[in-house]
């Protein structure tokens, strides 16, 4: 796959040397909605700062992949896990680094430099409930751009943040870029242990894989049933769409084309057991990406079943144009339910979107979508992050980034709460965020909604039941 496909390397490369004036102070009051969000050390109402995880590698672009936050050394607090695919070894091979960070004290725990020559060594990093017996979460990190036999096949690892020793390796040898996204599958072998959903995908095919938790053995192979072009760019679990107790599977292919030979993207929706296709949806616009960015949200329409959130963000326009889009389409019927478009042309809108958990007290899911090159005023590539309503679709909140170049909202994760109280909370990533005066550094928020007021918890995580009177 080219290196040009990934919209940060060549935005990277062309953004070096930009004066700007964001820092990375934990508890820092970054602005939405033109109001300050305060550190969660402040007494008030609505959503706060918990934490602030800085990186240190100019231009190592922290947390462009990151899985939801798990307890990795036992004091009960989720940890916060995530890469920069870019560190350098010897100045020049980007072999890239994985580091996992204290919840409750944002101390370093444990960090793993890459050992593969432009590898891009935690490019994504998944925090899985624990694979090697001693009780703690573990880690799943790829390299997908590692090379075997002079091709960038991409190598998978499972390590122990507690000892920091190996698990188990899974190195391609059919496709390549293995690891370009990760997915947690559930325990689909039903040996007690969480398995994985992997995508390898290459610029005219690809592949999904379903790795064994327990020591990377490939249980499944998923192959789109036609020739697509980057198959398994991005893999989401769904629920059990077809009944036979197990999450099922979605797979972008962002470069796939049309009846026309036009790379307008596909989506599919898979049986996790067989691979047998149950729904399919294709983009319109060659410079949508349409399938870029998948993810799973709750029952919105009442049917029984969950839905799936389909991304076209406009990464392959070259004159930004565009502000992309979301759709949502129903998991049981495979119809569109929602339809939203960003407020900006090149904003990036949905480049990121995530089920937020209920944040608004509607018994609903609620989402959130990110622009991570949102530009506000004269400054560009600032990023926002929209909260909206799964019922009604309406805007709840926004956050914005700090500065010029900061990328916020590239990636995003659902997160528990830090208190323990059950509140929701969003890990938020400005991919490029200054710190210390090093450019392309990146940082990762973690907000929480707090008590609204004497009335309770303002939203929970826990899922209520659905309102069928979407439109």
């Amino acid at each position: 796959m080219k290196n040009a496909a990934s919209p940060a390397r060549p935005c990277r490369r062309r953004r070096t040397a930009l004066l700007l004036s964001c820092l990375s102070i934990p508890g820092v009051a970054l602005p939405a909605y033109g109001r300050a969000v305060a550190p969660c050390s402040a007494p008030a109402a609505g959503w706060c700062l918990a934490r602030r995880i800085a990186g240190s590698i100019a231009n190592g672009e922290l947390g462009f992949r990151f899985g939801e936050p798990l307890d990795v050394d036992g004091d009960g607090h989720a940890d916060i896990a995530a890469g920069a695919r870019f560190k350098l070894q010897h100045k020049t091979s980007q072999a890239g680094s994985a580091s996992v960070w204290s919840g409750a004290t944002g101390r370093l725990i444990r960090s793993w430099d890459g050992e593969w020559s432009d590898g891009l060594f935690g490019h994504s990093v998944v925090p899985v409930p624990d694979i090697s017996g001693d009780g703690l979460a573990d880690l799943i990190i790829a390299a997908p751009h590692a090379s075997l036999d002079g091709s960038a096949r991409g190598i998978v690892v499972a390590r122990s943040p507690k000892t920091g020793r190996e698990l188990w390796k899974r190195i391609e040898t059919e496709s390549g870029n293995l690891g370009w996204d990760m997915a947690l599958a559930g325990d689909q072998d039903r040996d007690g242990n969480p398995d994985l959903f992997v995508g390898a995908p290459m610029e005219d095919s690809g592949r999904v894989y379903l790795l064994s938790g327990k020591d990377g053995s490939v249980l499944r192979t998923y192959s789109p049933p036609e020739p697509a072009g980057s198959f398994g760019w991005y893999v989401a679990r769904l629920d059990d769409l077809d009944g036979d107790g197990r999450p099922d599977l979605a797979v972008g292919a962002p470069f796939a084309k049309d009846a026309r030979g036009e790379r307008v993207g596909t989506v599919w929706a898979l049986s996790s057991a067989n691979g047998k296709e149950l729904h399919r949806w294709q983009g319109t616009d060659p410079r949508g990406g349409f399938g870029e960015v998948l993810a799973a949200i709750g029952d919105l329409d009442g049917d029984g079943k969950g839905e799936i959130m389909i991304a076209a963000p406009g990464t392959e326009d070259p004159k930004r144009t565009i502000p992309g889009e979301l759709h949502i389409y129903s998991g049981a019927s495979g119809k569109e339910l929602r339809h939203w478009s960003g407020r900006q042309d090149g904003e990036l809108y949905g480049r990121m979107v995530v089920a937020a958990g209920d944040l608004d007290g509607d018994g609903v899911e609620d989402l959130a979508i990110g622009a991570p090159w949102y530009r506000r005023g004269t400054a560009d590539m600032v990023g926002r992050v929209e909260l909206r309503s799964g019922r009604s679709g309406q805007v709840l909140y926004e956050f914005s980034g700090d500065e010029a170049d900061c990328w916020f909202g590239w990636h995003i994760r659902r997160a528990p709460d830090p208190a323990g109280r059950g509140r929701p909370a969003l890990l938020i990533g400005s991919l490029r965020h200054p710190v210390d005066g090093k450019v392309g550094v990146g940082v990762l928020d973690l907000y929480v909604l707090r008590r609204a007021s004497k009335g309770g918890d303002h939203g929970t995580t826990t899922r209520g039941s659905r309102r069928s009177d979407i439109r």
